[in-house]
């Protein structure tokens, strides 16, 4: 993947909130993933109504906040006590975001919102399953780093990283969503086996997924670099 700063979600007609929230998630590993989960969404499911997209854009926000808990759990990526409390403490921070950012906003709304991200590791319902399998895809197209830099940094060997991708796909639902997810799982599973070998500069591959000038292609900072990552 090559990011000049053409931004590879400039054309992504984020609506004024979108735009927002992503200020918001400014600085976040994973705001990437979550610009490309909002994408498949659309992809998937181009009637969805703005609540499922914008619950894909902000589901894995507690983890831009500390406290919560660990990105990379002991017990399994399929724990329910992680996924659980993974879920309901993003959909904390979302509805207190929203509820501060806009007091007149529909409570119905809000709650659509919660319900979504509650569920985006579980699904439940057409809205819930579209967006598990948009966090899923997206993270087989967007985090593969990430399991690469799990290995290195030795939280886990690569037979216990790829359960991460396993579980990925396995959990996806919708037909369209599994045959999209197939080559991506493919390309994520060689990433990770060649983690020892790699030429990934992991910082830079870090830098520009938590970079919202990066990732919309607006005027960079000076301490941004211009650089494009392979």
């Amino acid at each position: 993947m090559m990011y000049p700063n053409g931004g590879g979600y400039a054309n992504a007609g984020l609506s004024s909130m979108e735009m927002a929230a992503v200020e918001w998630l400014d600085g976040f590993y994973s705001l990437e993933h979550l610009l490309c989960a909002r994408m498949w969404v659309m992809k998937l499911c181009p009637e969805a109504p703005l609540e499922v997209r914008f619950a894909a854009l902000v589901h894995d926000s507690e983890r831009h906040f500390p406290g919560g808990p660990s990105s990379t759990p002991s017990n399994g990526f399929d724990d329910p006590d992680y996924l659980f409390a993974h879920s309901t403490r993003s959909a904390d921070f979302v509805e207190e975001w929203l509820r501060n950012r806009s007091p007149a906003l529909d409570n119905g709304f809000i709650q659509r919102v919660r319900r979504l991200v509650l569920r985006h590791e579980i699904g439940g319902g057409w809205d819930a399953d579209f967006v598990q399998a948009a966090d899923s895809l997206s993270f087989l197209e967007t985090l593969d780093w990430l399991t690469v830099d799990w290995v290195r940094s030795g939280r886990y060997t690569i037979e216990q990283a790829r359960e991460k991708l396993d579980f990925t796909v396995e959990r996806i639902r919708p037909s369209v969503a599994i045959a999209a997810a197939l080559p991506l799982y493919e390309r994520a599973v060689r990433t990770l086996e060649s983690a020892h070998d790699t030429t990934i500069d992991l910082q830079k591959r870090r830098e520009i997924a938590s970079s919202r000038r990066l990732l919309l292609g607006l005027p960079l900072g000076p301490e941004e670099s211009k650089a494009p990552i392979r």
